[in-house]
């Protein structure tokens, strides 16, 4: 159903006031195909939104806002120890993840609550401890904003890479995914070698770690109990998650800064570079818990903007701009904003 003059502030977890012209959430093809139409017809732009984990929006919309609710899932073949299963874009991410264990197919423990829809995983190359979900991505269905013509790319041609895709980049706002196609295990995979939830293990389940007894299921369990010390709820405080990516630098930069900051938080990059955990940068210049009005950064993680007093997205933008200057002024780094800005 077309609905016009819709406030978008329940449907982005920044909870930012914005107005879409148009808004629709399609349940199935024909909807979605008939609800392009029209924006063809009246020439609209047109912005699929998930869950609005991951945008700043920072004024009315003048277009169609599509939500699609399809949250099928159908396993489409078994092989020896793995299952390919196709999604609908508009299950919850979250939801998917728990219904994999249940199904016994297993892989994405380690990117359990991460907020969002299965449509939107693909685009953003979701990751989270040790994982990235461009791993058990087989291929990805949608449509041509244009046109409506189908299209299903493989892994390859996605052209995933750190929080990229060919979504956020040749085919950045021309396309809306329909639904993913996963493989993944049908017997327990476990990675914990992430050091944060490594950590947790080691003083939680000391036991079982040491017996290497840890289950996909347990995995989940332990990263969901630390995104939530680190990571506010945002039904409970608005964000959009982790606002910057993390930075990648040349050895010969790394070099210069470890010799300078010892203690600088790294890991290993892409193409031989190096990345730098963009909250240490933040924390060093003690960031945390301050305030630029109603934006604010969150007092246990530098990484995530929040919104306490009714902040408009220019304010979000205005707070991640200031802290981006003093990181380039102090480091010689340009952070990267992670939500798309509307």
């Amino acid at each position: 159903m077309l609905r016009e003059q819709v406030d978008l502030q329940p449907y982005n977890t920044l909870a930012l006031h914005a107005r879409a012209a148009y808004f629709c959430e399609p349940d199935s093809h024909d909807e979605l195909i008939a609800a392009l139409g029209m924006a063809r017809e009246k020439n609209l732009p047109v912005l699929p939104l998930g869950e609005g984990s991951n945008i700043v929006l920072t004024k009315d919309y003048p277009g169609l806002v599509l939500r699609l609710l399809d949250a099928r899932i159908q396993q489409e073949s078994l092989d020896d120890g793995t299952v390919t299963v196709r999604v609908g874009a508009g299950l919850r991410w979250h939801s998917w993840v728990e219904k994999s264990l249940e199904a016994g197919w297993y892989g994405m423990e380690n990117l359990a609550l991460i907020p969002g829809t299965v449509g939107a995983a693909p685009v953003q190359n979701i990751g989270a401890y040790g994982v990235e979900i461009s791993k058990f991505i087989s291929s990805v269905r949608g449509v041509f904003i244009e046109n409506g013509e189908i299209f299903e790319l493989d892994n390859a041609a996605c052209e995933f890479a750190y929080r990229n895709s060919i979504f956020k980049q040749a085919l950045a706002h021309k396309t809306i995914i329909t639904s993913v196609v996963f493989q993944l295990y049908t017997q327990p995979v476990v990675r914990a070698d992430y050091a944060a939830l490594h950590d947790y293990l080691a003083v939680h389940h000391a036991a079982e770690l040491k017996e290497r007894a840890i289950t996909p299921q347990l995995i989940k369990e332990a990263v969901c109990e630390v995104r939530r010390t680190r990571l506010p709820d945002p039904n409970v405080l608005p964000n959009a998650g982790s606002f910057f990516k993390n930075p990648q630098i040349s050895p010969e930069h790394f070099s210069r800064l470890q010799q300078q900051y010892p203690s600088i938080a790294f890991y290993p990059g892409e193409n031989g570079q190096i990345k730098i955990a963009a909250a240490w940068l933040i924390d060093q210049l003690g960031w945390k818990g301050r305030c630029m009005g109603a934006a604010c950064v969150h007092d246990r993680q530098a990484l995530v903007l929040v919104n306490r007093h009714g902040a408009s997205g220019l304010d979000m933008l205005a707070l991640a701009e200031a802290i981006s200057s003093d990181v380039r002024t102090q480091f010689g780094i340009d952070l990267e904003n992670e939500p798309w800005i509307w």
